[in-house]
């Protein structure tokens, strides 16, 4: 499946959550993500490019449900 996504640039860590938080387009449709992670480093370019292509792989197989939240787990 060849799907296109639009990453938006409010990414963050949330602590309640215990891992990264943001958004993004898919098919004209705004979905959250949510990564959590063990521990968290500072936010750097390299990172939000690894959680970015995380979601990118997910979405090959998989099909979000609209208005739910994609919820992954990275080590």
């Amino acid at each position: 499946m060849n799907q296109q996504i639009i990453f938006n640039d409010d990414i963050s860590f949330d602590d309640s959550e215990k891992g990264w938080v943001f958004t993004g387009l898919l098919s004209g449709e705004r979905i959250s993500i949510l990564i959590k992670c063990k521990k968290h480093d500072e936010l750097t370019d390299e990172l939000k490019f690894n959680l970015e292509e995380i979601i990118e792989e997910w979405l090959e197989d998989n099909e979000p449900l609209s208005g739910s939240r994609i919820e992954l787990v990275y080590l």
